[in-house]
């Protein structure tokens, strides 16, 4: 049987960004405490995002996701899907016709 998984970091009111959030500001105005433990040295957080990336076979992305990690102040090669953990291949759900032209072609 499939089995899916879903994770993020969400504040208790339901957000995942603060507000105004877009392709120069992905994460919103002080959305980077929500998803301080990705990015922090502490040996029990590390575990436990590697364990979830690990566990990914797929990273879907809406399209205004992708719009914001695919800007110029998106994910690069130190920091995309997973704060340094790698989770392939990445499909990008479009409501639209494809983007003419993508700056990240791999989640590497």
């Amino acid at each position: 049987m499939t089995r899916i998984i879903a994770d993020i970091s969400v504040s208790l009111d339901g957000f995942v960004t603060g507000p105004e959030p877009g392709p120069r500001n992905g994460l919103g105005t002080g959305g980077e405490a929500l998803h301080a433990w990705a990015f922090s040295a502490d040996p029990e957080d590390r575990r436990v995002l590697r364990e979830a990336t690990a566990r990914s076979g797929a990273v879907v992305l809406g399209r205004r996701l992708f719009d914001v990690v695919d800007g110029p102040q998106g994910w690069n090669d130190e920091t995309g899907y997973g704060a340094g953990e790698v989770g392939k291949p990445a499909f990008i759900v479009v409501t639209g016709s494809p983007p003419k032209s993508v700056r990240l072609t791999e989640l590497d």
